[in-house]
């Protein structure tokens, strides 16, 4: 091939991957942004989740405490109730 043919082709193959390389550039900036968005958004939901879990261990812990203090009255009541007939019979 002739040197000046040559030099064409590589002047109009340069033309041609240069606007290919810019928006190869663009591209790569635009998912670097939404990396950066991603991660951001990650970390508010891994946020939210732990006050969520938070939440709902405060909730069950505070429920489980209502729960005993219920059937211990309960059961002081029995007692109570027991303890009276006791005396009662006792002091028959």
């Amino acid at each position: 091939m002739d040197v000046e043919l040559l030099q064409a082709l590589r002047t109009v193959i340069k033309e041609e991957i240069e606007p290919v390389k810019k928006d190869l550039e663009n591209v790569k900036q635009g998912l670097e942004n939404v990396k950066q968005e991603l991660l951001v958004e990650i970390r508010q939901v891994k946020q939210q989740i732990i006050k969520d879990i938070s939440t709902s261990l405060s909730q069950y812990s505070k429920n489980l405490e209502e729960y005993v203090d219920n059937k211990t009255e309960v059961l002081n009541k029995r007692v109570y109730k027991l303890e009276v007939e006791m005396e009662r019979i006792s002091q028959q």
